[in-house]
């Protein structure tokens, strides 16, 4: 069996590597490439073949199929990705779990996420800056806290080694009235080029978002708990210059500045308990919004003593603001501002490892260094009807915390005959320095304001990896494997409804460890792609969301999540395709020696989709449905609520003409009115209803 052979060369989370990888691998929609190099799953560079995992790319050409003005990342994620829970519609992608547990976003192999999560990280860069996407589903301690459900790697565009090149985009979407008020537009303008040792990529996207209509035509109320989409401007400004020192060594940098912020005079009429309606007569100066500005910058060496180095440093900021939602006693209503600074360094080595008769293998090892700052801050308003005046009185909304992650680690691969095999360690030591703080809990429960006193919160844990691939011959693979993940608790956010008197050292001792195990196989042939994968991964400790009482939960209590995931694809004929995916999952957690079903909030109904499609010469046409089933379970075991399942089918497609390339798309084509898993899961009631028949064109120039 022919395997693309691992690099010597390390590209440590992304940067300019990853997408030199990439660039090479030619990707087929909707089809498992086994062959396709991928980053994400190892740290280094790997075939799919030779990973013991579930592992998804999302290319260029489907991202862009998928990608209507207006429309994010979360949105065209929920819709490819057989495990991972639907898009909420909004600013936020939380409920978006990844096998029932929290996903680990990067972008070009830098983390958002952040022991304060916000939720907002799949939705901080613009589809049309995304060269590719690799998911890696299950539990992951390569890249260490965060990915216990899994990774997604967005990977952006940069320069391919054109002299000049040029991309041009405008495009835009209406509801089914084509109200004029209820128009999206998007405008995007890139510029690459390269001279000498020099390259570099530039772009911009802009989106205008505005009025949203239900399948009633009837105008989408503003989701107050995590931000909606409608009445926002957008923008994406990328930038990527490298500079290559010799044949062996480049630096790299990369730099964004991502805003997406809320501008709308109406909001949900808190007056009506029956039925989610806009009203307009907002006033409210601060209104939601997520401002992301991001620095990397990095060192590869090909050939550092005979092997490969990748040195990386990296700086962002994540800015977000929440509507002032909910009265919380004593403290009145207040909006929610949270900010995180991250810098950190990584440092790794590939090392290849001497030949063992025919066994050949290397070590990726190295050291993560990461230090994050994170403040919540909160504005109290007094609220005459739907006009929101700040009283000047600003809440500690849990204290400031700054938490410092130092990690050592290995990951070993060796390729013996028919099989290879991947192990490794990581060892990660991490430390959160909790600032004294009023306790906004005591507030809200007796208007007393007291100090919470701070504390120095130490986690430490070792993670292991071992799995194994059986090539059973040139076209199809089984793997089985074993991962471990670790995430700590949202320190911040729970304690935010604590009193004075908690005591903060109680949390010490519950970081979530998840042992993850999964079977799976997987063919690749001319006409025929496909894979399936079984999966279960375990806990000790619970955190999620209590959706009825608005709080979170964090106790000492058993978790597991089972289920299976696939994928087919049929390439009928040279121009016709049929295929979906399916996942269903089970998720568990055991109180009072009974297990109860966990809620929607963290475990997706069973999803299916369906793909018809048809490709000419100069135009392209796509068919496709997602059935999302309705999920009682965790009702009956008062954990949860009632999710109603719905259908939905979007027709897409796009023309090559003379200059330049047509594309559109009907979304919701049947016109559904429904409500989304996130209003039915999380949302205040009444649950407000999505997006109803959608139009979108766009056309788009390579020059």
């Amino acid at each position: 069996m022919t395997r693309t052979k691992l690099s010597l060369l390390i590209p440590l989370l992304g940067g300019f590597s990853a997408y030199s990888w990439a660039d090479d691998t030619e990707q087929q929609s909707d089809a498992l490439n086994i062959q396709a190099t991928v980053v994400s799953a190892t740290r280094s560079e790997a075939s799919i073949a030779s990973i013991p995992g579930s592992v998804q790319v999302i290319d260029e050409q489907q991202i862009r199929e998928q990608s209507g003005a207006g429309r994010r990342v979360s949105d065209i994620l929920g819709q490819l990705v057989p495990g991972l829970a639907p898009s909420t519609g909004g600013m936020s992608n939380y409920g978006q779990t990844l096998r029932g547990r929290s996903v680990l976003v990067l972008i070009d192999g830098v983390s958002q996420n952040a022991t304060r999560d916000n939720f907002r990280q799949l939705n901080s860069i613009s589809p049309a800056s995304i060269e590719r996407i690799e998911v890696v589903s299950g539990a992951s301690s390569v890249y260490g806290a965060g990915a216990s459900g899994g990774i997604i790697n967005i990977i952006t565009k940069r320069n391919q080694g054109q002299e000049a090149a040029y991309s041009s985009k405008l495009g835009m979407t209406t509801g089914n009235n084509f109200n004029r008020k209820g128009f999206a537009y998007e405008a995007f303008q890139s510029a690459t080029g390269r001279k000498d040792a020099l390259d570099w990529y530039v772009s911009a996207d802009l989106t205008q978002r505005n009025d949203q209509f239900d399948g009633n035509g009837h105008r989408i109320p503003q989701d107050t708990s995590q931000g909606s989409s409608m009445d926002t401007e957008t923008y994406d400004l990328q930038g990527r210059f490298g500079y290559e020192l010799d044949e062996n060594k480049k630096v790299s940098l990369s730099l964004q500045d991502y805003k997406d912020e809320q501008d709308t005079g109406y909001t949900k009429d808190p007056k009506n308990k029956q039925e989610a309606v806009a009203i307009k007569g907002l006033r409210l100066d601060d209104q939601p919004y997520t401002h992301n500005q991001a620095v990397n910058l990095n060192y590869t060496d090909k050939d550092f003593h005979g092997q490969g180095l990748q040195l990386e440093s990296y700086w962002r900021r994540a800015d977000a603001l929440f509507f002032p939602d909910v009265s919380r006693g004593f403290a009145g209503i207040s909006d929610n501002n949270s900010v995180q600074n991250v810098y950190g360094l990584r440092a790794a080595i590939d090392t290849p490892l001497p030949a063992i008769g025919s066994a050949t293998g290397n070590l990726v090892w190295g050291a993560d260094y990461d230090n994050e700052r994170s403040t919540q801050r909160g504005d109290q308003y007094s609220v005459k009807g739907l006009d929101y005046t700040k009283t000047g009185t600003t809440f500690e909304l849990g204290p400031d915390t700054e938490t410092t992650t130092k990690a050592i680690y290995g990951q070993m691969s060796w390729d013996i005959a028919d099989w290879t095999v991947r192990g490794g360690i990581r060892r990660e030591w991490i430390e959160s320095d909790v600032s004294d703080s009023i306790a906004y809990g005591e507030i809200v429960q007796t208007g007393n304001y007291a100090t919470l006193p701070g504390e120095t919160l130490k986690y430490d844990a070792t993670l292991y990896n071992l799995g194994a691939v059986y090539h059973l011959s040139e076209n199809q693979d089984v793997f089985v494997n074993y991962s471990q993940g670790f995430s700590l608790p949202d320190i911040q956010r729970f304690l935010r409804d604590v009193n004075s008197s908690f005591n903060i050292q109680t949390l010490d001792a519950q970081a979530i460890k998840v042992d993850s195990y999964e079977l799976g196989w997987r063919g690749d042939w001319d006409q025929w792609q496909a894979d399936v994968t079984v999966y279960e991964n375990t806990s000790d400790v619970t955190q999620f969301y209590d959706a009825n009482e608005r709080v979170l939960r964090l106790i000492d209590q058993k978790e597991r999540v089972r289920g299976i995931e696939n994928s087919l694809t049929y390439r009928a004929t040279d121009r016709w395709s049929v295929g979906g995916t399916y996942a269903w999952a089970k998720g568990e957690t055991q109180q009072n020696g009974k297990w109860i079903d966990l809620p929607a909030t963290r475990i997706s109904p069973a999803k299916t989709t369906l793909f018809v499609g048809y490709t000419e010469d100069d135009y392209t046409l796509r068919l496709q449905g997602m059935q999302l089933a309705s999920y009682d379970a965790a009702l009956k075991d008062d954990n949860g609520r009632d999710i109603n399942g719905y259908t939905l089918v979007d027709l897409l497609g796009s023309v090559e003409l003379p200059v330049g390339r047509l594309e559109g798309g009907v979304f919701n084509l049947t016109d559904r009115n429904y409500q989304n898993l996130f209003a039915q899961s999380n949302a205040k009631a009444p649950y407000a209803n999505a997006e109803g028949r959608t139009f979108s064109m766009s056309y788009s120039l390579d020059w």
